[in-house]
């Protein structure tokens, strides 16, 4: 199932401001070695407190075409979950640019080392279009683009179908021509629960993290809250898979 472009967003992403290049990812050969070593220590952090499986993608790797446009939405149940779709990503020569919280990036340091990882500042209210502006031209570069489409870290008690509110950023961006593939995690959360500041280090009976990935079909007469419900829906029948 091929998604396809949607011409209709591009005069949307046109008319919008120019984008500020201090919070620009970076693609300079310094960034990119940065990244090899942070894919590296991220996968290792990965191996070092679960087991990941990844059997049911196509030869335990992301499927080998996410499309021009490739937006994977992911679900957040544990700060591990960042590492886990670097090393699902790594696994195939790829970075995700991924959101962050738009305070991380006030420090200048700080700054420079989230551009170079290639994160996308995520902010609320007036300053929510510039992210979805600057994932939108990640996306006409074809470079993969990661969301976690809850925004936040979801708690059991916050998910009675297994997955919770998605906020609207999702939808925005595949009602908007994204080729979307869904990367369901489960089992992050016995890794690393929410709360704690480090992942569980267990030398026996490491838990299983599964990655499940399911790529939605577009139909460019959705609005983006009917995009982001099939999203959502597909979500829920992945996550309910491994429930199963």
């Amino acid at each position: 199932m091929t998604a396809q472009h949607v011409s209709r967003a591009e005069p949307e992403r046109s008319a919008a401001p120019a984008t500020p290049t201090r919070l620009d990812p970076i693609d300079t050969l310094p960034a990119r070695a940065l990244r090899r070593f942070a894919g590296a220590a991220l996968a290792a952090v990965v191996h070092s407190c679960a087991r990941l499986d990844t059997s049911s993608l196509p030869g335990g790797r992301l499927p080998a075409d996410l499309g021009p446009r490739p937006l994977l939405v992911t679900n957040h149940r544990s700060p591990l979950d960042y590492c886990v779709v670097v090393t699902v990503c790594r696994a195939d020569g790829r970075w995700p640019a991924m959101f962050a919280r738009e305070d991380f990036f006030a420090p200048a340091p700080l700054r420079l080392l989230l551009r170079s990882l290639a994160l996308i500042p995520a902010a609320t209210g007036r300053g929510a279009p510039d992210g979805l502006r600057r994932a939108g031209d990640l996306l006409d570069e074809g470079r993969v683009v990661a969301i976690a489409a809850e925004g936040r870290l979801v708690h059991a008690a916050e998910r009675a179908d297994g997955v919770g509110r998605f906020r609207a950023g999702t939808g925005r961006l595949a009602a908007d021509g994204a080729d979307v593939t869904v990367l369901a995690i489960t089992g992050a959360d016995d890794a690393w629960p929410p709360g704690r500041s480090a992942p569980r280090l267990r030398l026996r009976r490491r838990p299983t993290i599964t990655v499940r990935a399911l790529r939605v079909p577009s139909d460019p007469e959705q609005t983006a809250t009917q995009a982001g419900a099939s999203v959502r829906a597909a979500m829920v029948t992945l996550v309910g898979s491994d429930l199963a």
